[in-house]
């Protein structure tokens, strides 16, 4: 089993978690942003979590990263507007939830760098010869379970920590605040 067959889903799954807090923290903003300003880098956070959603059920279907200078753009889109969040709207945003985020698009986008590095050093060679050969199945498996696992320990608490989690309790209901129209 090569760490390369175990590791190979996992900038889709830091896709999905960095897209994931990026929509934890859109919706905070979005509905309760107090300014345009605020409403308006809420509404960026949101595509850009979608699109990073939709990047990785792409690359997760094909097995391989795909599209290598989308993801780069990805992540670093990703990492500007978490940061222009805190700075815009330092109250409701969280600074571990954008830190989480981070990692993840960091993560994202080293491997995309790597990638686009081998290619540019084989001039193809390296990505041919990954997409014949393809992950052993037992690889794949496990690779997606320790990646979702690790992923799902990052994501959680950052979620709870982004102004929308803030508005349940440990079980998961929602906490009604009396005189707020909840």
């Amino acid at each position: 089993m090569s760490l390369a067959a175990l590791t190979r889903s996992w900038p889709s799954l830091a896709a999905w978690g960095a897209g994931l807090v990026l929509l934890g923290l859109s919706g905070g903003m979005v509905t309760r942003g107090v300014d345009v300003a605020s409403r308006g880098v809420g509404l960026v956070l949101a595509a850009v979590g979608a699109v990073a959603l939709v990047w990785g059920i792409v690359a997760l279907a094909r097995g391989r990263l795909v599209a290598p200078r989308l993801a780069m753009a990805i992540a670093l889109l990703g990492t500007l507007f978490a940061g222009v969040a805190l700075f815009v709207d330092p109250v409701r945003v969280s600074v571990h939830a954008v830190a989480v985020a981070v990692v993840l698009w960091l993560a994202l986008g080293v491997a995309a760098a790597v990638l686009l590095r081998r290619r540019s050093r084989s001039s193809g060679a390296v990505a041919d010869a990954t997409r014949q050969a393809g992950p052993a199945p037992a690889a794949g498996v496990l690779g997606i379970v320790v990646g979702a696992l690790a992923v799902a320990i990052l994501v959680t608490p950052a979620l709870s920590a982004a102004e929308a989690g803030s508005y349940v309790d440990d079980s998961g209901n929602p906490i009604v605040v009396p005189g707020h129209g909840h």
